[in-house]
């Protein structure tokens, strides 16, 4: 697994062992990252990494240009990892690592004033939460107006047409993942 594009392209990342974290194959960041060269620039956005496991979609996004990105996992061996893989791409400084509970974790950066121009939320597969986190961003006030969330999902997880202030953009497949688009509202 390598940082798929930008000023870190091809260092490489490392990711826990065991099926509990399941890194988004290089091929999807980079179809998510043209997806999104589309519609935005990431460059000097702030960004969220739910369900952040390796820490591959936002460190992605940090060698894109990305200011800042907030990483978010309730492991600490995830966060452990996130923490190396960013130090070692030369991102530490523009990253920050928060071990929180998911998806509630979303109201308390709400309620602490973050505030973020896209989320990438990516959590395990047919359990509901890819429903739960984005019930919880739509209704929250932490992604800036206009911003954009990208879902990775199972194919067979169906995602609404909105979550509050979301609405669906885009969906695609590859294989048995999904890729659901959401864009907020611009007077949201």
């Amino acid at each position: 697994m390598r940082i798929s594009g930008g000023a870190a392209r091809g260092r490489p990342l490392r990711a826990p062992r065991g099926s509990r974290v399941r890194p988004t194959a290089d091929k999807v960041r980079a179809a998510i990252f043209n997806i999104l060269a589309n519609r935005i620039d990431v460059a000097g956005q702030r960004w969220l990494d739910l369900f952040a496991g390796s820490g591959a979609m936002g460190l992605d996004a940090l060698s894109r240009g990305a200011a800042h990105v907030t990483f978010v996992d309730e492991s600490a061996e995830s966060c452990r990892f996130v923490r190396d893989n960013a130090e070692r791409a030369g991102f530490a400084e523009r990253s920050h690592v928060r071990r929180l509970q998911l998806p509630q974790a979303v109201r308390a950066l709400g309620r602490s004033g973050e505030r973020f121009d896209g989320a990438f939320v990516d959590p395990p597969y047919n359990q509901g939460l890819a429903d739960a986190t984005l019930r919880v961003l739509g209704d929250s006030c932490v992604l800036t107006p206009g911003a954009w969330v990208v879902v990775e999902h199972a194919a067979k997880e169906p995602l609404g047409e909105r979550y509050g202030a979301l609405r669906r953009d885009d969906a695609r497949r590859y294989g048995s993942t999904a890729l659901t688009l959401y864009a907020m509202e611009e007077e949201s």
